[in-house]
């Protein structure tokens, strides 16, 4: 299975060359305090829930909702496979955790893990096609998808971060891997079948073997690690690490 990107348009964001400052609003954490782990991941989710709304001095888009053009997975192979293409990719919800745990390993290469809760709903919607052979039948879909983390779930992301050698230097972002982990999904396609019978009965199927059905569509859910990635690197690659957090030297 390949996945790629046709276009990440509004998640990759530009980076400047002046330095710039973290909004005020934003709570910063001193690494040598007792409570510093908890501070964190305060710090953390105050930020996600902040960045409801756009920040323009940091180049930061909202993440609610945020949104792809394309996406596209191959399954199979030239004689028997499907060409699927996910457009209009939007997510809502991001912004709204119910709590947040973050780590921070010390190093010269930093590990920061964050763990981010969600009790409400998290949707994934897209147009869906899909164009190749199955059981050497073909197939042509057309129709809109729309994923739900009925219960909630989990997003990990952990970052590896080049540490400055001076405080008033620079973090600079290494890797970004990102985990999705809902407790429950549920799928709506609108129109797989030209009988709506049938294709109502996919979608309940695909309800009541909803595990399989995650592991199956979570392959092309690695197209978050760029988004995750430039959502930090904005920041990183603008505010020195001393505006960041405290205590570094």
């Amino acid at each position: 299975m390949k996945t790629t990107i046709s276009s990440v348009c509004v998640l990759i964001i530009l980076t400047f060359s002046y330095c710039a400052e973290l909004p005020p609003s934003f709570k910063k954490c001193n690494i040598k305090q007792s409570d510093f782990k908890k501070c964190l991941s305060n710090a953390v989710q105050n930020a996600i829930q902040q960045l409801k709304d756009p920040i323009p001095k940091l180049g930061l888009h909202s993440i609610d909702p945020f949104w792809m053009e394309t996406l596209t997975m191959e399954v199979g192979n030239a004689s028997e496979g499907l060409h699927q293409i996910w457009s209009n990719v939007t997510v809502y919800g991001l912004s709204k955790p119910v709590a947040t745990d973050a780590s921070w390993i010390s190093g010269s290469v930093i590990t920061l893990d964050l763990e981010v809760s969600y009790d409400r709903t998290l949707v994934f919607a897209s147009n869906y096609e899909a164009h190749g052979a199955v059981l050497l039948l073909p197939v042509d879909v057309f129709s809109s998808f729309r994923c739900e983390f009925v219960k909630g779930g989990k997003i990990k992301v952990t970052y590896k971060i080049q540490k400055p050698k001076k405080g008033n230097g620079y973090f600079k972002l290494i890797s970004t891997k990102v985990v999705l982990e809902p407790k429950r999904a549920k799928y709506i396609f609108t129109k797989v079948f030209e009988n709506q019978n049938l294709t109502d009965a996919l979608n309940s199927e695909m309800y009541k073997n909803w595990e399989g059905a995650w592991k199956f569509i979570h392959g092309f859910l690695n197209v978050y690690d760029p988004f995750f990635d430039a959502l930090l690197r904005s920041i990183l690659e603008k505010v020195p690490a001393d505006q960041i957090i405290d205590g570094l030297d």
